[in-house]
């Protein structure tokens, strides 16, 4: 190719001597005028010193990469005169206007020979041939010969890094030095985009490498320890953030970024509750709930529905648990709010943890007796050997049943609560919310009731998701009630599953019968019918959103 396509419009022929040394005056003029606007905008003009990012970023080896054509602002630096040329490459000293000149008048640029560089990522440093570079930028090529020596660093660099941002490459650069996790763990990206950060982060792995040893009664080597933080605790909520695309609204962080933020607040979380929140579903509630450039609140601020007081909030909760119907049981983790010793509802809870293989969260709410309402929980759940936590929390039972709810996949609240109380816990709840019975049910049986209201098709289908999840994974027996239409569409989506049921149509209502012969119930939120139908019924109710 020509080197007057390859080099731009701008190539000119051989300037006089004095014609060179006027642009020099003038590129002088340029690099005083380009310093001020620096300051003025808090911006970095100086060239990076490649000894100092060499040193910093951890040199690995060199390649020789021969003759090839670099882009002109891809050079950032030098490797002796970076106090002489600005980052535009403008000369800074005075002294240097005969050389400069006598550079500029001995021909095209492109008929000089190649200068001499280092190549680190994408940025490259002038070992040899500044002043042709300074006098290339100025002629406004794009392209310069040269000579490459590729040298790999455990970090890349990038022709827009600051020297302010040097210091987080080399802290990365020394922690990936440390953990060697670039070789563990192969094309991972762990950068954030503050210093300090990676401190913090081999704080956070000695904490989990802590916690293994300690239930596995053994030392790990660094090599397993370093390598089974990232698999164990940083991929699950990294992932859980890809998912969720969370990342979108936060465009001058990383991943990392936001791990070490939703990680702090999981911790919080763990310290003040007692039990862990789960990464999508912490993810989950910030992608949500969290704008860009809001202030970050507490963790427990965010996630109280906004309008739990008013109308039903939006539930996305059967989307949520698509996944976790075929690789995961569906109420892994159960909400017991308490206010003394509710035997039925911690009888309820505790067979269907034991049916799930979950965890039942018992959230203390009384203002006394915690200690035996405690013990009492406690030891009920050793007995039936149900993996159990306990927690505290003032406040009344709807407002924090709605704060926690979110935490959970079930929550399950006793019917003799204050009636208004447990009303508004299903009207609001953005997870299933489970109503006891007199008495434990062993839900064999399984009644799924649709309503004829136009507010129940909102809620219809989560309905029939949890049905088709218990006919499926517990055996139980499937009989679906409604009108014709709502028929159709049970049939067609159980069939689809390959779910078998019974089905009775009840144009006008609940037959009775079909009730008595049944011992769970599960239905949408349906408003008007759902506060109907609560009182004739002494099986358990599951209330979908």
């Amino acid at each position: 190719m020509h080197p007057g396509q390859i080099y731009g419009q701008n190539v000119v022929g051989i300037r006089p001597l004095a014609g060179a040394l006027q642009d020099f005056h003038k590129a002088r003029q340029q690099a005083t005028m380009e310093a001020l606007l620096g300051r003025l905008r808090g911006r970095s003009l100086e060239l990076l010193s490649y000894n100092e990012v060499a040193e910093m970023l951890k040199v690995r080896g060199r390649s020789e990469r021969g003759v090839k054509e670099i882009p002109v602002t891809a050079i950032v630096g030098s490797v002796g005169r970076y106090h002489d040329f600005s980052r535009s490459f403008l000369p800074r000293n005075d002294a240097d206007a005969q050389r400069w000149a006598g550079v500029r008048a001995a021909g095209h640029v492109a008929d000089l020979p190649p200068i001499d560089v280092y190549q680190i990522g994408d940025a490259f440093f002038v070992l040899d041939g500044n002043h042709r570079v300074s006098i290339a930028r100025q002629l406004g090529l794009d392209y310069i010969h040269a000579n490459v020596t590729e040298v790999h660093t455990r970090v890349p660099l990038s022709p827009d890094t600051q020297p302010d941002e040097l210091i987080i490459h080399a802290e990365y650069a020394a922690f990936l030095e440390y953990t060697r996790l670039d070789d563990l763990r192969p094309g991972c990206d762990l950068r954030v985009t503050a210093p300090g950060q990676y401190t913090r982060l081999e704080n956070h792995m000695e904490v989990h490498r802590f916690f293994v040893e300690m239930a596995e009664e053994r030392e790990l080597p660094d090599a397993e320890a370093f390598g089974r933080w990232y698999d164990e605790a940083y991929l699950p909520l990294v992932q859980a953030i890809r998912e969720q695309a969370i990342l979108r609204d936060f465009p001058r962080r990383t991943e990392t970024d936001l791990y070490l933020w939703l990680a702090t607040h999981q911790a919080e979380l763990r310290n003040e509750l007692g039990w862990q929140v789960r990464p999508n579903t912490a993810v989950t509630q910030f992608a949500t709930h969290l704008k860009p450039r809001r202030t970050l609140q507490k963790v427990l601020d965010v996630m109280i529905p906004a309008n739990w007081k008013g109308q039903p909030v939006a539930s996305n909760w059967a989307q949520d648990r698509l996944l976790d119907r075929y690789s995961r049981t569906l109420f892994t983790e159960i909400l017991l709010p308490l206010t003394g010793r509710q035997e039925a509802a911690l009888a309820q809870a505790i067979a269907i943890a034991q049916r799930e293989h979950g965890r039942l969260i018992g959230l203390f709410l009384g203002d006394e007796n915690e200690s035996l309402t405690r013990a009492w929980f406690e030891e009920r759940c050793t007995a039936a050997d149900v993996t159990a936590v306990w927690g505290r929390e003032p406040g009344s039972l709807p407002e924090v049943t709605a704060r926690r709810a979110a935490l959970a996949d079930l929550v399950i609240v006793d019917k003799t609560a204050a009636g208004t109380a447990v009303t508004t816990i299903w009207q609001n709840s953005t997870r299933p919310v489970l109503l006891p019975g007199s008495r434990p049910s062993a839900m064999n049986r399984v009644l799924l009731v649709f309503s004829q209201s136009r507010e129940a098709n909102v809620h219809k289908e989560t309905a029939l998701f949890a049905a088709a999840y218990m006919a499926e994974q517990w055996g139980s027996q499937l009989v679906v009630s409604g009108s014709p239409d709502s028929l159709s569409l049970a049939r067609a989506y159980l069939e689809m599953h390959e779910v078998n049921a019974e089905f009775v149509t009840t144009p006008g209502g609940v037959d009775t019968a079909v009730l008595q012969n049944c011992d769970l119930v599960v239905m949408g939120r349906h408003g008007r019918f759902t506060a109907q139908l609560l009182p004739l019924l002494t099986a358990p109710v599951l209330i979908c959103p």
